[in-house]
């Protein structure tokens, strides 16, 4: 789930997908958005013509600071009423009767294209998701690398206009003021990303020059992840990547090429995301299938 829309699925165990659903996230926030949540699980399981007792566990990725153990969201900047602990896995349980787990959405980005899209068979893998935030995750030697508080790839944080990190009174100079889906539509002068692009396409100036300059940033951020990691493939992913690609990925490519590291930059393979806004509840399927197996993040 995001900040503006949440997408729902069912899938095999080997990641072939029976349905999917989508809807906006619910603005009012809160325990509202726990039961949006519920009702398109229960969507979901309509369109398939499913019932609860046939799942095998449920996953929910969320762009949070979450506490695992207790299934709760301690902090989502980017959801509605999520800026607290709100509890989240129990609620979703007790109504389909399953075992539910939380994973920060970055995680689930790339471990869902790591099971089944752009990563399969890759051993190191980075992963950038661009949507109304920025995040994402890693997969070194086979494994995902959660860090010590649970969001290692919150790439979003990382400071992308040093003199406005400095003097910022609010989220300015990071990442995601800079080059998110909210960010491409201020700079266009538009409502949404989506617009942003349709505009861009139609030969807006400042539509164009929005786009060039999130894919300039995202491109510098890219190469820095590049040359820190050593990846064998980065994946771009995200609901603006989605959007965007022909707009985005061809200026993010120069940059990488051109600023990471000599021997990594041409040997790196950067790609856009297979499985679309689907790799996110997929990874979070396989990492909640796993850890009810008991079993680390592995392929």
């Amino acid at each position: 789930m995001g900040g503006t829309k949440i997408a729902a699925g069912l899938a095999h165990r080997d990641g072939r997908i029976i349905a999917c659903q989508r809807a906006p996230t619910a603005q009012a926030g809160g325990a509202q958005v726990v039961s949006q949540i519920i009702a398109l699980v229960g969507d979901v399981l309509q369109q398939a013509i499913a019932s609860p007792g046939e799942l095998a566990a449920i996953g929910v990725a969320l762009p949070a600071v979450i506490d695992q153990a207790r299934g709760m969201v301690l902090w989502a900047p980017n959801i509605p009423g999520w800026q607290q602990e709100t509890l989240v896995a129990q609620p979703i349980s007790q109504a389909m009767r399953v075992p539910v787990s939380l994973h920060y959405d970055g995680h689930a980005w790339v471990a869902g294209e790591w099971w089944c899209g752009a990563a399969r068979g890759a051993a190191d893998v980075a992963l950038l998701a661009v949507g109304t935030g920025i995040g994402g995750g890693l997969i070194l030697g086979n494994r995902l690398y959660r860090g010590r508080v649970g969001v290692a790839g919150a790439v979003g944080w990382w400071v992308a206009d040093r003199p406005q990190a400095c003097g910022r009174t609010a989220s300015e100079g990071w990442l995601e003021s800079l080059a998110s889906g909210p960010a491409i539509a201020r700079a266009a002068g538009q409502g949404t990303a989506e617009e942003a692009f349709a505009a861009a396409r139609a030969g807006d100036a400042r539509a164009q020059q929005a786009a060039a300059q999130a894919a300039q940033v995202l491109g510098a951020a890219a190469a820095n992840l590049v040359s820190l990691v050593d990846p064998e493939v980065v994946v771009f992913a995200g609901g603006v990547m989605v959007g965007g690609a022909d707009l985005l990925f061809p200026g993010i490519s120069d940059v990488v090429r051109r600023e990471a590291q000599p021997q990594i930059a041409r040997q790196v393979r950067l790609v856009t995301a297979e499985l679309g806004e689907d790799a996110a509840w997929l990874g979070a399927a396989r990492l909640a299938l796993l850890q009810m197996e008991g079993e680390e993040a592995g392929v």
